[in-house]
């Protein structure tokens, strides 16, 4: 399996305009969802998992891998498929990092129970 370099067809251009529309959605969601105080490394997994499934795409349909793209796939199936899958890919990754840092400051995320 040898990595050939990035071609621009239709797959690759319909899945790159499909990870920039689905970014301020994903974001915004995590942004939103977001529980913790820092909510840059939030928005930053979203960026990252948004940005992998972006890559994935592009390994499996597109010709980051293979020298021709996959045979039926052409910009408006990648387009859509980018656009739902980063999405997706975006709010799990955001999520996940939302996890790991609220565990490990969970401190600053326990309810103040008042004694009278």
């Amino acid at each position: 399996m040898v990595i050939s370099a990035l071609s621009l067809d239709q797959v690759t251009i319909g899945a790159f305009f499909g990870l920039l529309i689905s970014l301020p959605i994903a974001l915004f969601l995590v942004f939103w969802l977001s529980a913790v105080k820092n909510r840059t490394a939030v928005i930053l997994g979203g960026l990252a998992g948004a940005v992998i499934a972006f890559l994935v795409i592009l390994a499996w349909a597109g010709t980051l891998i293979h020298s021709s793209p996959m045979e039926g796939a052409n910009g408006a199936s990648a387009f859509f498929g980018g656009l739902l899958l980063c999405s997706a890919a975006g709010l799990v990754g955001g999520i996940i990092v939302d996890l790991i840092v609220a565990s490990r400051n969970s401190r600053d995320y326990r309810r103040q129970v008042s004694h009278e």
